[in-house]
C-alpha cells in the first residue's frame, strides 16, 4: 500500500511512519509538509490513502480535504490534537473517511485504516446497484440519482451500497459501523448521522423531511423500497 502522509513538521510524519511500517510491513510512505506538496502528490503518485495530522489552527487542513475531494476519492483520514467537536463534524462533511483525537491508539488506527482500504477497493470491476432512481457504481465510487452523477467518498460508498443491499429493511447503526469500520465503537452513532447528512444533501434527500433515507429511532435508517 501506497500511503501519503501530511504534516507540518518532519517529526510527526516520522512517527506515523514508523507506526505504519511496523504494524502494517510492506506500507510505502510518502510525506507532505503543506497543502500544496501534499495536492501534487495526490495527483501525480496516486496514493492508495491519505493521513492528514491536524493541528490547531485547523483550517488549512480543512481546505486540504475540500482541494482533494474536489478530483480525487482516496480514502482520507485526519489524526488531530484539536478537541473541537465542530471540526471533527466539518472534516466529515468535507470528505474525511474517518477521524481520530490525539492521543490514539496506534494499533486502532492501522486496523481502521486497513478496513477503510478493504472496503474502497473489495469491488469488482462493473459492479453496480440499482434501486428505484438510485444507480450506484461501486468501483468508481459514484451513484446516480436519475441523470444526475454524484461523487461519493470511499466511507459514503460504503454506506450507501449497504443500504441498497438491505432496502426497505432497517440498517442498525451496528451494522454499518462494522461495514465501514470492521467494528463497532463507541462514537459509531454520532459520526454516521454526520455520513447520512451528507448523503442526503448529494442525493437531493431533505434531511428535515427524509422520503429516501429515513430515520428509525434508537435503531438506525432504512432506505425506503421504491414502489
Amino acid at each position: 500500500m501506497n500511503l501519503l502522509t501530511v504534516a507540518s513538521n518532519r517529526e510527526e510524519i516520522e512517527s506515523l511512519t514508523a507506526v505504519f511500517k511496523m504494524l502494517w510491513p510492506g506500507t510505502a510512505v510518502l510525506g507532505a509538509n503543506c497543502s500544496q506538496e501534499a495536492l501534487s502528490l495526490v495527483e501525480k503518485r496516486r496514493p492508495d490513502f491519505l493521513l492528514l495530522n491536524m493541528a490547531p489552527p485547523s483550517s488549512a487542513c480543512l481546505d486540504l480535504i475540500r482541494d482533494v475531494r474536489l478530483f480525487s476519492s482516496v480514502p482520507l483520514v485526519v489524526v488531530s490534537n484539536d478537541p473541537n467537536e465542530s471540526t471533527m463534524v466539518r472534516s466529515f462533511e468535507l470528505g474525511a473517511d474517518d477521524y481520530f483525537l490525539k492521543p490514539y491508539k496506534p494499533l486502532e488506527l492501522v486496523l481502521r485504516v486497513k478496513a477503510i482500504v478493504r472496503r474502497a477497493t473489495g469491488t469488482t470491476e462493473g459492479e453496480s446497484m440499482v434501486v428505484g432512481l438510485l444507480r450506484l457504481h461501486a468501483l468508481l465510487h459514484r451513484v446516480y440519482v436519475g441523470d444526475k452523477e454524484v461523487s461519493l467518498t470511499p466511507t459514503e460508498n460504503n454506506i450507501l451500497r449497504h443500504m441498497m443491499e438491505n432496502v426497505g429493511h432497517i440498517v442498525t447503526y451496528s451494522s454499518l459501523a462494522q461495514q465501514v469500520w470492521g467494528d463497532d465503537y463507541p462514537d459509531a452513532c454520532s459520526t454516521l448521522k454526520v455520513y447520512i447528512k451528507r448523503l442526503r444533501q448529494k442525493l437531493g434527500d431533505d434531511s428535515r423531511r427524509p422520503s429516501m433515507i429515513l430515520n428509525e429511532t434508537g435503531l438506525g435508517y432504512r432506505l425506503v423500497k421504491p414502489v
